[in-house]
C-alpha cells in the first residue's frame, strides 16, 4: 500500500523496529504513520516527517524513536519516497520536508 503526501507517493508501510535506508539506495524521506480506525475505514496520522542523511538511517535507533508513538487503536508505520540524488538535491529535500511538515502539522496531521 502506498499513501500519497503532499503528491509525492509514499511506499510502506515498512515496520519501524526493522527498516533501514543504507546510504547506498540513495537518500529518503520518510513518514511516520499512525493508522487506526476499521480496516474498511482506515484513519491515518502523520506522526514525524523528515529525510535520512547521507549514510542512511535504521529507524529504530532513530533520534526521535522514544517520541513516535501510538495512540489506542494505532499502529504505527515508516513510509518511504526515495528521492534520487540526480532529481532532488539536498536543499530539495530540507524543502521538502519543511512543506510537508507545514501541510500535514506532525505529530497530529491527518491525511484526507
Amino acid at each position: 500500500m502506498s499513501l500519497k503526501l503532499g503528491g509525492y507517493l509514499f511506499t510502506g508501510p515498512f515496520p519501524i523496529d526493522g527498516t533501514e535506508v543504507r546510504a547506498n539506495q540513495g537518500p529518503a524521506l520518510y513518514a511516520i504513520i499512525g493508522k487506526g480506525g476499521p480496516a474498511w475505514a482506515p484513519n491515518f496520522r502523520v506522526i514525524d516527517i523528515g529525510d535520512s542523511p547521507e549514510h542512511g538511517i535504521l529507524f529504530v535507533e532513530h533520534p526521535n524513536r522514544a517520541r513516535w508513538s501510538a495512540k489506542s487503536g494505532e499502529s504505527l508505520a515508516v513510509y518511504l519516497f526515495y528521492a534520487r540524488r540526480s532529481e532532488y538535491s539536498a536543499p530539495d529535500r530540507e524543502r521538502m520536508v519543511e512543506e510537508l511538515r507545514r501541510q500535514y502539522d506532525p505529530p497530529n496531521g491527518c491525511i484526507q
